[in-house]
């Protein structure tokens, strides 16, 4: 009896709209007020067009209905961007971008007198991350990712097999590019496993400076096995220096609290800048933090004087994502830091809308790969979120 009824009124709907779009074509003269106004709406990608008719007793309808059309694209450009035509629909926005397909080779000058480009110098960085084997294999990744926009790299250095970490080797992926490169060398990769220590970290990051990349990785935990326990032994201490160590409760990871500890690092930081590099210092913190903590925990970071701090906090949620947006706003604010700041959670929505709230760097990946898990965001979509003419406006 229900499905009855639904049919019956359905059939009583299609009748009623028959019935005004008859009365908007039929009616005329005695049956119809005269018509006082005639509107014709095109049709665009968006809505169907239509002829809309009004009358003197008020009445308006519509008829003569056409389609939606395809997307009209306008062409544009971000200025100095090689190899790809940007296309945008003049009604509904959408984006579109063509990449020229480019041969792509392993042909290195090194030019010991090339300005070495900066990292930390943009609005915000998006950054490409190369993990790779071989110097030939780290320059073609970086080439391709060139290709679609990348506005700088991410070369873990320590995933080179042994026979390349020399200067020669490194001289030639610094030198691929003119874009900035940031060196990582980490102790451990998942799968690129090197254990290497502390000081082999440090010597092979002091090489790549030496080589022409523009910034190194410094790990929070560099040189000190037992972060947590010196930051609670230390907590004290500390906050009669002045700072909010609010954010100890959370027990973050790979955070120094023990005032020796931080001296190597700072000394290593010093070295560098004087060799012209610039400095990342990294802290994957894990724990779920509030934005207060986060903030709490940059300042914190902050008396070590590096140029760009780098947090890694915990939570995939959409709350904790918030608390991750909170915290960009709070730290974006002027004066709030010396250095520029990167947030994110371990959760592609958190690594996609930090840089929209004053993250500087967006971690991309140009190609998922075993090494390259799908939490990064593919760099193709990070480069038309940050390119668009809503962002350009923020960015300003």
């Amino acid at each position: 009896m229900r499905k009855r009824l639904k049919r019956w009124g359905a059939l009583a709907l299609a009748l009623l709209m028959a019935g005004m779009l008859c009365a908007c074509a039929q009616g005329s003269g005695e049956e119809r007020a005269a018509e006082v106004k005639r509107v014709v709406v095109e049709a665009t990608c968006e809505t169907e067009g239509y002829v809309e008719h009004w009358y003197e007793d008020g009445y308006v309808c519509r008829d003569s209905f056409t389609p939606k059309t395809q997307h009209d694209y306008l062409e544009y450009t971000l200025g100095a961007e090689h190899n790809l035509t940007r296309y945008i629909c003049r009604h509904c926005g959408r984006e579109k971008v063509l990449y020229e397909e480019v041969e792509v080779n392993t042909d290195v000058v090194v030019d010991p007198t090339r300005e070495r480009p900066s990292f930390v110098g943009l609005d915000v960085m998006v950054c490409a991350m190369i993990l790779e084997r071989t110097p030939d294999e780290a320059i073609l990744a970086i080439r391709r990712a060139e290709q679609k926009g990348a506005y700088g790299f991410m070369v873990y250095v320590s995933c080179l097999e042994p026979q390349y970490r020399t200067l020669q080797s490194l001289q030639r992926i610094m030198h691929c590019t003119q874009k900035p490169v940031l060196a990582i060398a980490y102790s451990v990769n998942t799968f690129f496993p090197q254990n290497l220590s502390f000081d082999e970290m440090a010597s092979l990051l002091t090489l790549s400076v030496e080589a022409g990349a523009a910034a190194v990785d410094l790990q929070g935990y560099m040189w000190d096995t037992d972060t947590l326990g010196g930051l609670r032994a230390n907590r004290a201490y500390w906050t009669e220096q002045g700072y909010d160590m609010s954010f100890v409760s959370a027990s973050p990871a790979e955070v120094s609290g023990a005032p020796l500890a931080i001296q190597k690092p700072a000394a290593f930081t010093k070295s560098i800048n004087e060799m012209g590099g610039e400095v990342l210092l990294s802290v994957h913190a894990s724990a779920q933090m509030s934005a207060e903590q986060i903030v709490a925990m940059a300042k914190y970071l902050d008396k070590i004087d590096v140029d760009i701090i780098k947090m890694v906090v915990g939570g995939s949620s959409n709350e904790t994502v918030i608390e991750h947006l909170k915290a960009c706003n709070t730290l974006s604010q002027a004066g709030t830091l010396s250095a520029k700041f990167s947030v994110h959670g371990q959760s592609t929505l958190s690594r996609l809308m930090c840089p929209m709230f004053g993250s500087y760097i967006a971690f991309c990946v140009d190609e998922y790969t075993e090494a390259q898990t799908n939490i990064q965001i593919d760099l193709e979509t990070m480069l038309a979120i940050m390119n668009s003419p809503e962002m350009k406006e923020v960015l300003r």
